[in-house]
């Protein structure tokens, strides 16, 4: 008898894997892509559908509840471009292209390489940045 896993987060969400077509992600298999990308669209999954209303603040606030480990209540600093290209604060850092982007209704998760995470609303650009590993 074979099992089949499907979790919540692959059908309710829209998956995107390496949306910036970067070589380096686009080199890796889709499996691989998903498994980096481990169970933060679960989390932001989890955020959207428990947040009383849909805002930036309330997914965050999902999320870190899901994942009871800090999240956004250690924000990152830096910015996002509208790509989703994670560009850190310092100026040491190397940008991140997202290895997957996840949205639901006008609300986008970009997962990036270390288990960074940034959720934006679409609308206004708004973003949070955390760590989520």
């Amino acid at each position: 008898m074979q099992t089949l896993n499907i979790r919540p987060s692959d059908i309710l969400l829209d998956r995107v894997l390496n949306p910036t077509r970067d070589a380096d992600i686009g080199s890796a298999t889709p499996d691989a892509i998903i498994e980096a990308c481990g169970i933060i669209p679960d989390f932001f999954l989890a955020g959207c559908l428990t947040a009383d209303r849909l805002t930036l603040d309330a997914i965050a606030d999902g999320m870190d509840a899901a994942y009871q480990f800090g999240g956004f209540a250690y924000p990152f600093g830096g910015s996002l471009t509208p790509a989703g290209v994670y560009q850190s604060s310092s100026d040491e850092d190397a940008d991140l292209p997202p290895l997957a982007r996840f949205t639901f209704e006008g609300f986008e998760c970009f997962v990036y390489h270390y288990g960074i995470t940034a959720i934006r609303e679409r609308e206004t650009g708004a973003a949070k940045i955390a760590r989520f590993d």
